[in-house]
């Protein structure tokens, strides 16, 4: 069975939350201004946390 986990609104899979941290990944790797680069980091902490949740529910 596929686990789902909401977030801002929406429902995620355990995929789509890897394909996310690794899209915001991408956007750090390429550079961002110093507050888009503080939400980004936020962003991907809180995506590794629902990523555990979902491991350890």
């Amino acid at each position: 069975m596929s686990h789902r986990i909401a977030y801002q609104g929406h429902f995620y899979s355990e995929d789509e939350l890897r394909e996310a941290i690794w899209l915001v990944q991408i956007e750090l790797r390429n550079g961002l201004p110093e507050d888009e680069k503080r939400e980004a980091e936020r962003q991907i902490s809180e995506l590794i946390s629902l990523l555990k949740s979902l491991h350890n529910p």
